[in-house]
């Protein structure tokens, strides 16, 4: 007769627990939502980056990652003979205990070692290395967040930016004084890119100012009479010039440039100075060079600091195309003047007066800017 009351009281409770847990799921979204109109998103962001912060780290891998033929078939080969050794020790492994250990209770062992088995033991091996590499991953993920350069909480990031910021503005001052020595030795700028008769790309700007950058050194271990990618120079090429490299893009930006170990140039020259086998004289500048482009900073597309083709038209605009010149900090870039001064100019600038600042001689007024 207790079945009765047992069993009302049990459909009396349910919906209670029910109740009970729908209140704390309205009560947490409304917190969530709460912390979100309030700006505090910290949580759900170091949420999201430990949980999905990988997946950066594997695009840039899939990136860089160069797979050939050779490489795919020697893995193959390589798993086969590892999993032919694995499955011939096991099975001597376990005729050894058979033999050792003859009594009733070893009368599992008398089954012979199965191939599945071995491939058992491969998936193990095989999920647990890649668990490990998983673990490691997630640790420098959450170093990074905390501590890198990709911090996402940084109560000095404003004065860190301020700091990249003068550095990038101080690489382009050194590049300019360097293209003005270059310019009282030769009478006229680099050539943005040296071409051979054949119209196969040798050396850059870059390269040519490399004495007046403080890297007379390196620039007299360069072979001139081969390009720039030949395997003489490859070791030269490969050597990173902070001079030419703006710290604004120091992490994820510069790991997808894909520069197969050549080293970059976060500058590039105005093509309308500097070009194929041409440099001006800047007494030829008739727009006066304190309102003409000579470089600027780039943040897509980047080439390395060796490439002959390393420069491009400004006209294009600022921060609005992927061969346009650009910047890793917002509202626009840092250019080298003529005149050796530096200044950011905004990426919303009259597409007329930005045009008058990349001609050498077009003679259109430049006005303010």
């Amino acid at each position: 007769m207790t079945t009765g009351p047992e069993t009302t009281s049990t459909e009396q409770t349910t919906p209670v627990k029910s109740g009970g847990i729908a209140v704390y799921v309205v009560v947490v979204l409304t917190l969530l939502v709460f912390t979100f109109c309030m700006g505090f998103d910290l949580p759900a962001v170091v949420v999201y980056f430990l949980c999905f912060g990988w997946i950066s780290y594997l695009q840039q891998l899939v990136t860089n990652l160069t797979v050939t033929t050779g490489q795919v078939v020697g893995t193959v080969v390589f798993l086969l003979l590892f999993t032919w050794a694995l499955h011939q020790s096991l099975k001597k492994i376990i005729a050894w205990k058979r033999s050792v250990a003859a009594s009733p209770a070893s009368s599992a062992l008398d089954l012979l070692w199965q191939k599945r088995w071995t491939c058992g033991v491969l998936v193990l091996c095989l999920g647990l290395m890649a668990s490990g590499i998983s673990v490691i991953q997630i640790s420098d993920q959450t170093w990074s967040m905390l501590m890198g350069k990709d911090q996402i909480f940084d109560p000095y990031s404003g004065h860190r930016e301020a700091m990249r910021r003068s550095t990038s503005r101080n690489n382009l001052k050194q590049i300019g004084l360097a293209l003005h020595n270059y310019h009282d030795t030769h009478d006229l700028l680099p050539p943005g890119g040296v071409f051979d008769r054949a119209g196969q790309p040798r050396h850059s700007w870059m390269t040519q100012i490399l004495p007046y950058v403080d890297q007379a050194p390196l620039y007299n271990q360069i072979d001139f009479q081969q390009p720039w990618t030949a395997e003489a120079n490859r070791q030269a090429f490969q050597t990173e010039l902070n001079v030419f490299e703006n710290p604004g893009r120091l992490g994820t930006g510069r790991s997808r440039d894909n520069l197969h170990g050549y080293m970059p140039a976060d500058y590039a020259a105005n093509a309308r100075i500097m070009n194929v086998n041409s440099g001006l004289n800047l007494k030829a500048i008739k727009d006066g060079i304190s309102n003409t482009l000579l470089a600027g900073e780039v943040n897509s597309q980047v080439k390395a600091w060796g490439d002959p083709t390393n420069f491009r038209d400004p006209a294009k605009g600022i921060n609005s195309t992927s061969n346009g010149f650009g910047s890793p900090f917002k509202g626009g870039a840092y250019f080298l003047m003529g005149d050796g001064a530096v200044r950011f100019i905004s990426e919303d600038i009259d597409p007329a007066i930005l045009k008058a600042l990349v001609t050498p001689n077009g003679g259109e007024p430049v006005g303010e800017y």
